[in-house]
């Protein structure tokens, strides 16, 4: 609206104008209305001076591409008198800014008291702060978009009607491949969901609205019958006065994964039963040598051919009984040191007044480690049964273990017995004494006979 002037004097009109366009922090310009040249300006930064623009043309001071749009929006507003707003993008001169600045331009006519156009009313109006506002806002929601629309994964949010209130390009592509839906905003996210499934997403829904995260994996099947897997994550959204509003929901499809973890199990399975189909072979394989031995050894007449046929057959029965231990156990490739002792003693064991204490750690042999292991305590107990053990009444084969930094340490005690003197524990011309040497070394471990009487031994194997 044009500025009624009329009863007015000039003079005092003037004066008061002046007085309140000073008062203002936006510029205020008189304009001629013929040439648009500068008759006033209310106030300038220091390195203008108003004597040097005052009588130029208004168009010098903003940049060439809107010197003619201000030029016709000035025209315009003389010749119908009307009160109008532009903006302009530009490098407006009056103003100290550095950059790009945006002003509102808002022209108006000023009238004598004959009511003829005695000046143009223009102030430019500085929105730089909520242009370049308006500016990062849309950069950040472009770069939003970007986000949520460049990746494979179901990205969505409802209120808490289970209304969709914004969704990704991947969520709008499915619904409309499945659904025949382009427009989805307000729309309930149950309408494309299982029904079966709608009483427990509803009590899923309620706990994130309370204020909890909530991550499932679930299944669903496709319209060509396929079974697709997604692992969706719930999050609450909370508004500025921390209530939730509504929940944003992240889906991404694993249904990949999960098919590989499902032929990685049925592969693990089926070694599982390869393995324990050959564990369970060696270990008859072995009872059947074992068995020739036996039969052979009872038609031997040498008797000390028929001991060393003996020793033998113990032997590889202790070695079958490695991998029937496997072939019971889960993991096919481990065994327990204190079950396989128990079992290893029961086998030798030639009197029920003999009996095996246990304690301290119990780890667990792989198969490297369990075969030259076993074998080694076959000949320790071997020894006793043979040389510590003979017509004694109710005897006892302690064993104690620990396990420190890697190193298992064994002790191995007789509770009765000697060992000779004239045998050298470390002289291996002896077949006991040089297997105990040989396994103990593929177990890269020591054993030492710290005592003779009763005999003793302590046996350190690297774990590691």
């Amino acid at each position: 609206m044009a500025l009624d002037t009329k009863g007015l004097s000039y003079l005092n009109w003037g004066r008061d104008f002046k007085q309140l366009a000073q008062a203002i922090p936006d510029l205020v310009f008189l304009l001629d209305p013929a040439d648009f040249k500068i008759r006033f300006v209310n106030h300038l930064p220091s390195r203008l001076k108003t004597e040097e623009v005052i009588g130029t043309d208004i168009t010098l001071y903003v940049c060439s591409d809107d010197a003619d749009l201000l030029r016709g929006f000035l025209t315009e507003i003389a010749s119908s008198g009307k009160t109008r707003d532009l903006e302009l993008e530009n490098r407006v001169t009056f103003q100290d800014t550095k950059g790009k600045t945006w002003h509102i331009c808002t022209a108006s006519v000023l009238e004598d008291a004959a009511g003829k156009t005695e000046s143009l009313l223009l102030i430019l109006k500085d929105i730089t702060a909520t242009k370049q506002h308006d500016i990062d806002i849309h950069n950040k929601e472009e770069k939003l978009y970007a986000i949520l629309n460049n990746t494979s994964d179901i990205i969505l949010s409802i209120d808490r009607g289970y209304n969709l209130t914004e969704y990704n390009s991947v969520f709008a592509s499915m619904i409309e491949k499945g659904f025949g839906k382009k427009e989805l905003n307000g729309t309930s996210v149950l309408d494309y969901l299982d029904p079966k499934k709608h009483e427990d997403l509803k009590k899923l829904y309620l706990k994130v609205f309370q204020g909890e995260v909530a991550n499932v994996i679930d299944s669903f099947e496709t319209i060509s019958g396929l079974t697709v897997y997604n692992e969706t994550s719930y999050h609450p959204i909370y508004n500025f006065e921390h209530e939730v509003t509504g929940i944003s929901i992240f889906s991404k499809n694993i249904t990949e994964r999960v098919l590989g973890d499902q032929k990685l199990k049925n592969t693990l399975k089926e070694r599982e039963v390869l393995l324990a189909e050959i564990h369970h072979r060696i270990k008859n394989n072995l009872a059947l040598v074992s068995s020739m031995l036996q039969l052979k050894e009872m038609n031997m007449e040498n008797e000390a051919a028929r001991e060393a046929l003996s020793d033998s057959r113990k032997r590889i029965k202790s070695t079958a009984l490695v991998h029937e231990m496997l072939y019971r156990n889960d993991t096919f490739d481990r065994v327990q040191m204190h079950e396989y002792l128990g079992e290893l003693f029961n086998n030798l064991n030639v009197s029920p007044d003999i009996t095996l204490e246990l304690s301290g750690e119990n780890p667990v042999f792989d198969l490297n480690r369990a075969l030259p292991f076993g074998l080694m305590m076959h000949e320790l107990m071997m020894n006793s049964f043979k040389h510590s053990f003979r017509k004694k009444d109710k005897v006892k084969l302690k064993l104690s273990s620990t396990l420190s930094q890697g190193i298992l340490s064994i002790h191995y005690a007789d509770c009765t017995g000697i060992f000779p003197d004239e045998v050298n524990f470390n002289d291996t011309s002896s077949t006991g004494l040089m297997l105990i040497h040989t396994f103990i070394e593929q177990l890269n471990g020591s054993i030492e006979l710290i005592s003779k009487e009763p005999p003793q031994y302590q046996i350190q194997i690297p774990m590691a």
